[in-house]
């Protein structure tokens, strides 16, 4: 999360690399993104794809760790709609560039997949949060058996790893330290060897889910791709869908049994849905919290920050073991 490494690629030097790399005469577009640097690039036949820039000190392991899964996932389950990687003009899947200011980067380029983000789609009634659950069950289900050398990498954003944001809670009030500390408690108890594991996208927010005809089709945004607890993934998942909402764990247990129809839960994984979806929470605040000091003039970084809040503040008044009954009751 270094300012220091972040790609800072103009739009024409976008529209070069486009043609240079690809042989695409497009217009680029900016696109939003947390740690890499997305352009939209829309030729004069109306062809669009996303040119992605990595973080300068981003490992190609990485990057090639991210590739072989989209490639498995639109293997085993090619009605989802994820990003489709195109090739270079030399065939290559990634390709090293540099930005006026001389530093290099791995840029990619992939399929624009048509669609609204579910954040702009609202009513997030029943339905689409049914169709978010059974989406990220389908997906998590194709993943299954996929592994790479470099899936165990350190990830801030990994929930197993969810502590590590607890450095920045100087940054918080004493009453938000507060919440915080009460939650992951919760999670510091989890016994993580219940789980299963597995490769999971991992950052199934709003902003990631895309969504056509009122229907949730698939994910986008494999930067988070990790080896986890598969229960993180449909976890994230809720933290995102109970935003904004007046009866937060309705929307919960909308997601879980969806979910759990199409890649069912073990007992202990329904258990730890709960921590870890508050987990999740704690994370994105205290994240927020040090993104809005190095990364002051990008607003992205804030997007999910009062509503994570807010959630929080609801699920403080809630009995920990009145949500885990609901989310029992979801699979049953």
């Amino acid at each position: 999360m270094t300012p220091a490494t972040t790609p800072r690629f103009t739009g024409a030097e976008a529209e070069r690399i486009g043609q240079l790399e690809y042989g695409l005469a497009a217009t680029a577009t900016a696109l939003p993104s947390e740690r890499d640097q997305n352009f939209l690039l829309t030729t004069a036949r109306g062809e669009k794809f996303v040119l992605k820039f990595a973080k300068s000190d981003e490992e190609r392991a990485v990057l090639d760790f991210q590739n072989a899964a989209l490639d498995w996932v639109a293997e085993r389950a090619p009605g989802l709609a994820v990003p489709r990687l195109r090739p270079t003009v030399g065939g290559a899947g990634l390709t090293r560039v540099r930005d006026h200011a001389g530093r290099e980067h791995y840029a990619r380029l992939i399929g624009w997949l048509e669609g609204a983000m579910y954040a702009d789609s609202g009513p997030h009634d029943e339905p689409l949060l049914a169709s978010l659950g059974a989406v990220l069950g389908d997906l998590d289900r194709a993943l299954q058996g996929f592994s790479h050398p470099v899936m165990r990498r350190a990830l801030n954003w990994n929930v197993s790893c969810a502590d590590l944001a607890l450095e920045h809670l100087p940054l918080l009030s004493p009453d938000q330290q507060a919440l915080v500390r009460g939650f992951m408690q919760a999670w510091s108890r989890l016994d993580w060897s219940a789980l299963r594991h597995g490769v999971i996208h991992g950052d199934a927010n709003d902003h990631n889910v895309l969504v056509r005809e009122r229907k949730v089709v698939g994910l986008i945004d494999f930067g988070d791709i990790v080896y986890s607890a598969i229960a993180c993934d449909p976890a994230i998942a809720m933290a995102y869908a109970m935003m904004s909402r007046s009866q937060p764990l309705d929307a919960a247990v909308s997601v879980t049994r969806a979910y759990h129809e199409r890649f069912p839960l073990s007992a202990a994984e329904i258990d730890a849905l709960y921590p870890l979806l508050t987990a999740r929470l704690c994370m994105s605040v205290c994240y927020a919290a040090y993104n809005a000091r190095a990364k002051s003039d990008d607003a992205y970084q804030q997007v999910s920050a009062a509503p994570a809040w807010e959630l929080l503040r609801q699920l403080a008044a809630v009995p920990p073991e009145t949500a885990r009954a609901l989310l029992r009751g979801a699979c049953e």
